[in-house]
């Protein structure tokens, strides 16, 4: 459960950084912020599994 929530939070934080990383510096890219938040997840999803 609490690797749930960890990467949960994780990705949540990833998401809105990426989502202000584009919509400052790449001139109102804001849709970066959900490629941050999937890449994050597929990331935890695989290390997860790997780790079994």
């Amino acid at each position: 459960m609490w690797k749930a929530l960890l990467a949960l939070a994780v990705t949540f934080i990833a998401g809105l950084l990426g989502m202000a990383i584009g919509y400052d510096a790449m001139n109102g890219f804001s849709e970066m912020g959900s490629v941050v938040a999937v890449a994050v997840m597929g990331a935890f999803i695989i290390y997860f599994n790997e780790k079994k």
